[in-house]
Parts: structure tokens; sequence; C-alpha cells
């Protein structure tokens, strides 16, 4: 009795306590306006819930946001599942989540229909001549501020270096990178006997059962497992599922190219929405409406299951220096690998000195100037539009 009580008292935190309606109507809202990626998210979600609604305590978000940040997948959707669950139970979380998500995965399908259809108009080409250079200067300055947040000391800056080195150079897989990488700096900071003890508790025996999976040879199967291990190792956020993405839909099955990822990327720039929306883009191009529902539910299912089932050890887990040693490595490998799979998108977006340019402002503008990512994202639709129009009437 006494612990569910302490489980209530967690929950409630002393706020509000709004009812279904308005929680479904305000995720609802937030489905629609959620523009800019997950920082320009998560502070839309503080001014809202904390500030304004008084759902929760500043201490409270800061926490939360904490835990979400731990895992892998994108943050900001799963601050918004937990906040859901915390007044809502279980089906508040499942609400919070899919209200958050539908809105902009419904635009991604219409727009990767249109894509498929007039992707290969001037004006659609033009337009995207300015947002993908855009979007690569985001990606850029998305590096810098995980690099800054995963780099707290020299091992892992090593750490950091030999994950580009290793997959730029040695061709070695990122996945394993990252494993590796996680377990080296739970060795350095922990030493062989706490690793040893910790190896039952690291996430082994997820990545053995998986082992299993890829044997069955099916489209629907390949587009499943690769989406669900997407959201599964995405550690460091929307970025780093850029980096599964591309190795899986690009290389090895080969349902698109670099440049229509990059294409991709930029219409989830432009929707509302987890900027892992991409997903979908690349899951209707390998499978149609069918591949982009396929990819959209199992890219996000981990984010759903992982909230759901861990809100309850938040705490256990932010204190557990095991856990987050092995993340701290992998946080760091995981800019690495990131840097690599940027490399490769930039023959597609840099054609030109003025795309260089647009590249740079938009770089510039969020790490010097720090300008919010969504209004950045915003110009550089409108650049696009305006662009297309002006080639259109020369």
């Amino acid at each position: 009795m006494q612990e569910e009580r302490i489980k209530e008292i967690a929950a409630d935190d002393g706020h509000a306590m709004p009812s279904w309606r308005e929680v479904f109507l305000y995720f609802l809202f937030l489905g629609f306006v959620n523009v800019g990626g997950p920082v320009a998210q998560i502070t839309m979600m503080y001014n809202h819930m904390v500030e304004r609604r008084k759902w929760l305590s500043e201490d409270r978000f800061v926490k939360i946001m904490a835990f979400c940040h731990m895992l892998p997948g994108p943050e900001a959707l799963q601050l918004a599942i937990y906040v859901g669950y915390l007044k809502r139970k279980l089906w508040g979380g499942i609400l919070a989540g899919l209200t958050f998500i539908l809105p902009g995965a419904i635009m991604m399908i219409v727009l990767s229909w249109l894509y498929m259809k007039y992707g290969k108009l001037p004006q659609v080409n033009n337009a995207l001549y300015v947002l993908k250079p855009a979007v690569l200067g985001i990606i850029a300055a998305g590096i810098i501020k995980l690099g800054r947040a995963a780099i707290r000391n020299v091992f892992l800056a090593i750490l950091l270096l030999g994950a580009f080195s290793g997959m730029y150079f040695a061709g070695i897989n990122f996945l394993l990178i990252l494993l590796i990488a996680g377990a080296l700096n739970l060795l350095i900071e922990e030493g062989w006997p706490r690793l040893k003890k910790a190896s039952t508790t690291l996430p082994a025996m997820i990545g053995g059962a998986a082992l299993l999976l890829p044997f069955l040879d099916s489209r629907w199967f390949q587009i499943a497992w690769l989406f669900f291990k997407t959201g599964l190792f995405s550690f460091g956020g929307a970025y780093a599922s850029l980096v599964f993405v591309q190795r899986g839909a690009v290389t090895q099955y080969h349902w698109l190219s670099d440049g229509q990822l990059l294409d991709g990327v930029a219409l989830s720039v432009a929707t509302p929405g987890p900027f892992m929306l991409f997903s979908t883009f690349a899951g209707y191009l390998a499978g149609g409406i069918g591949g982009a529902v396929l990819a959209t539910f199992f890219v996000f299912l981990p984010s759903f299951l992982l909230v759901l089932g861990g809100a309850h050890y938040v705490e256990l887990v932010r204190h557990n220096r095991v856990i987050q040693a092995f993340l701290a490595g992998v946080s760091a490998a995981v800019v690495g690998v990131i840097a690599v799979v940027s490399l490769e998108l930039i023959p597609e977006a840099l054609v030109g000195w003025p795309s260089v340019g647009i590249a740079a402002i938009a770089f510039l503008l969020i790490v010097w100037l720090k300008r919010d990512v969504a209004l950045v994202a915003v110009g550089a639709i409108a650049g696009g539009v305006i662009y297309s129009f002006v080639r259109a009437f020369t």
C-alpha cells in the first residue's frame, strides 16, 4: 500500500490533473504545431505544461526530460508520452503519443505521395535546392550541440574520434561501434569487476534475440525490422536515427538514394511532429502507404514501450552508475557516426557555391546567433518557395 501511495504522489506531483478531454485536445494541438525539432518542441512543452497550465513543477519537468534524454529515440515524443502517462495513466500516455505523431505522419504520407508523383518537376527541385543545404546546416549544428553535451572528458573525445575513424576508414558496422564505445567507457569508469557484474543488466538479451529475426526474407519484415531497430538503438535522438535509415534503407536495401533520403529529411523539417518522421517517407518509398504505416509504427514503438515500461524507475536509472557510464560512451560514439553519414550526404546537398552559402548561413544562425531551429527551418522553406517562383517566371 505504501509503495502504491508513493507512486501516486510521484505521478500527481501536487499539480493540476487535467481531464481526458484536456489531455486529448492539448496533445492534438501540439501535434499540429510542434515544428522545429526536439529542442523547439521541448521548449514549447515547457512553456505550456509548466508556465501556463501548471501541469508540472519545473523540477519535475527537468527530471522527466533527463530520463527521456537517456532513452533512444525522439525525446520530445517520449516527454509527451510520459506526461500523458502521469496525468491519465497508461491510456493517457498512449493517447498523448499518438496525437503527437499522427498529424505529422498523415501529412508526411501525403507529401511522400506528392513527391513520388511530382518530385521531378522543376518547381519542386528548385524548392529543394534551397531546403536541402539548409537541412545539412541544421544537421551540422545538431552535431555541434550533441558533441558539446556528450564530450565531458578526454576519453569520451577519444571515443568520438575512434567511432568516426572506425566507421569512415574501416567500414565497421556502426551498431557494433556504439556497443564497443559504451562497454569501453563502462570499463574505464567502473572497472572490470563492475562490468562483469553488470553484463546481465545491459540490453544484451534484446540484441541476442534480435539476431534471430533478420533471417526472414520479406520486404514487409525488412521494413518492420529496420525501423524497429532504428527506434530501439537511436541513442542521441533523431539525428542518430538518420544513421540507421541511411545504412539500411539506402546502402543495404537500396529502397532510396542518399538524395531522396535528404529530401525526406527536408520534408520532415517542413512538417510538424518528431524529426524522425523522415522514416515515414523512407517507408513510403520502400513499400507505398503500407510501408509508410509500418515504418511509422515500428520506429516509434520502442519509445512507447520504454517510457510506459520505465516510468516508475526513473530515479533508479538516473542514478545507476553502470547504465550512465555505458550510455555516456554510446552518446560520444553517436556523434562520430552521425558525422560520417553527414559527410556522405554532402554531395547531394551542396551542388554549387549558392548552396554552400545556404548551408553556412543555416549553421551560423543556429550555432553563432542562437536562432531557433524552427525559425531557420521555416525561413528555408519560405526561401525555397520564393526561389521556385522566381525560377518559374525567369
